[in-house]
């Protein structure tokens, strides 16, 4: 093991950090004090497969064989259980480094752009409520003034009096003059919601990004996009960098609400349509009020997918919602036919 080193931060505190070796492939990246091994590993552009972030899906597990560390109280019994602990089996996303360290890890080969995660600041463009929930909330980069992403991605942000960042996915692809979206829901007593939702122009925010791994992949397939609530964010993303250039394919657009108020962007939706014969845009309501006079479809999203689309086969699908809709609608989509490699999801 190399001796422990020091570097200085731009405030002048002194910040211990650490050589973390990953077998097999013997690369080595450094680790600052405090700083999560996931978190080291996609700085110094390691790919290796990650999912929440935050200690619940135990996508980025790993096994230390040497060195000490800390496993944050995040991890639940679920994601990582007491035996694979005891055998130095760790996630990523959730520990920290206390000496140097040798990791077993999985690196990945991916067949999508990878982009360099970066600190940033933004400043408030603009926050309109655009359902009794839901705020699209416009950020203009200002350090750095670019950033690359790929649609589909998120940005995590610093939520003051939180020692955990709260992540929101961009809902427009990747603009040159640093323009970013988001579509946040309001969450009862939720601090980091609230915080955002109370933005205001002029405000300033900071974080990290990007990182995620939902990516157009295949432009010669047929899609399936399906979203509930503020998950529409990265669908938009997604369908607008789709027909950015020519795109012969078919795409259906399936979006989940629960009354007509909390639809947005329909107007949106429907001139892509007409714009785009190949584009089907198809919302849905779960808890219809009679009064609303709504002539669309009803129920929950998984069941109109099935309903619409018998048969999947050979198509890609992109989904973002909440848990219980993720997995009711990618057990429709592998019923029509969709590989379980296929189904690219984000879940909040």
């Amino acid at each position: 093991m190399l001796e422990r080193r020091i570097t200085m931060s731009l405030s002048q505190t002194r910040l211990e950090t650490y050589e973390v070796t990953l077998e097999p492939s013997g690369k080595t990246i450094i680790a600052k004090e405090g700083q999560t091994l996931l978190d080291a590993a996609i700085r110094n552009g390691i790919q290796i497969p990650y999912g929440c972030r935050h200690g619940s899906c135990s996508a980025c597990k790993a096994q230390v064989i040497e060195g000490d560390y800390k496993l944050m109280d995040r991890v639940s019994e679920y994601s990582l259980m007491s035996f694979e602990r005891e055998e130095g089996f760790v996630l990523l996303c959730s520990t920290v480094a206390e000496s140097d360290l040798v990791v077993e890890i999985e690196e990945e080969e991916s067949d999508v752009p990878f982009f360099p995660v970066y600190d940033f600041q933004a400043a408030v463009v603009d926050n309109v409520p655009s359902t009794p929930d839901i705020h699209i909330i416009t950020l203009k980069l200002t350090e750095p003034t670019t950033l690359r992403y790929a649609a589909g991605q998120f940005f995590e942000f610093d939520i003051p009096g939180l020692e955990d960042t709260r992540a929101y996915s961009m809902a427009n692809p990747c603009r040159e003059d640093g323009t970013v979206q988001f579509h946040v829901k309001r969450i009862p007593n939720g601090k980091g919601s609230n915080y955002m939702c109370d933005l205001k122009p002029g405000d300033f925010v900071t974080g990290s990004a990007p990182y995620g791994k939902m990516q157009l992949r295949d432009r010669s397939r047929d899609m399936v996009f399906v979203a509930g609530g503020s998950g529409m964010a990265p669908i938009k993303a997604l369908i607008e960098e789709l027909f950015s250039s020519p795109y012969e394919g078919k795409a259906y657009f399936f979006y989940g609400a629960r009354t007509v108020k909390d639809l947005y962007l329909v107007e949106e939706w429907k001139e892509l349509e007409k714009k785009h014969p190949n584009f089907r845009f198809i919302p849905a309501l779960s808890h219809l009020d009679l009064a609303e006079g709504w002539a669309g479809e009803t129920g929950f999203i998984a069941d109109v997918v099935k309903r619409t689309l018998p048969s999947m086969k050979g198509m890609d699908a992109f989904l973002c919602g909440p848990p219980i809709m993720i997995e009711t609608t990618v057990d429709a989509l592998s019923q029509g036919g969709i590989k379980g490699s296929d189904i690219l999801y984000d879940e909040f």
